[in-house]
């Protein structure tokens, strides 16, 4: 381990979700606005195929170099495919991106 390893602290907070405290200073607020970025647009993919009745309420972002390349939700009622899970298809269609790029 680096000795900030050894520092870096978990946390669990009332609504049980857990933290990893880092021992640099602001890290923790970056890494935490950084995560719910990502967890927002999760969210928002799992609405969005409730919404069109696709499957049920998941969502899946893939993230590369802090940005978010490809945003899904499960498929599996509308693709009629039991394995059309969000992050299923989030990392075929994020595959299938990184092959045209």
């Amino acid at each position: 381990h680096s000795p900030a390893m050894e520092e870096a602290k978990v946390v669990e907070t009332r609504d049980g979700t857990i933290a990893v405290a880092s021992a640099f200073p602001g890290h923790q607020e970056a890494v935490q606005d950084r995560d719910h970025k990502f967890l927002s647009k999760a969210v928002e993919e799992a609405y969005k195929g409730v919404d069109c009745g696709h499957g049920g309420p998941f969502g899946a972002v893939v993230v590369r170099n802090d940005e978010v390349i490809v945003g899904c939700h499960n498929m599996v009622l509308n693709n009629t495919d039991p394995t059309a899970h969000a992050e299923v298809t989030a990392i075929r269609e994020g595959l299938q991106k990184a092959w045209k790029d």
